[in-house]
């Protein structure tokens, strides 16, 4: 099975500050992936640049073969991100919580 996520070498700065440095990974298609680590570890700014919500200063990143920068409206509707916590209403439905 080919990776669903590749990221090569990303760099994220805001300002002179580095968020995200150097960071390389793959995620195969099918496995669940959760990225863990303190407070200002560069998580959210990982999956925001996943999302292509971010643009990386240097490096790439690839979700399931697209840019999600330069090709975010082909992607956006493939993919689902959850952050920190989420939770379906008591007695609602799967069907009804994902409409």
């Amino acid at each position: 099975m080919s990776a669903a996520l590749e990221i090569n070498n990303l760099v994220v700065r805001y300002g002179t500050t580095e968020a995200v440095s150097g960071l390389s990974l793959d995620c195969e298609g099918g496995a669940v992936t959760a990225i863990v680590g303190p407070n200002g570890a560069g998580k959210t700014t990982t999956v925001e640049t996943c999302e292509g919500y971010r643009s990386p200063h240097s490096g790439t990143v690839s979700v399931l073969g697209l840019d999600p920068v330069k090709q975010a409206t082909q992607l956006h509707p493939r993919i689902g991100v959850m952050l920190q916590s989420g939770g379906v209403p008591s007695g609602a439905k799967a069907a009804e919580t994902l409409a």
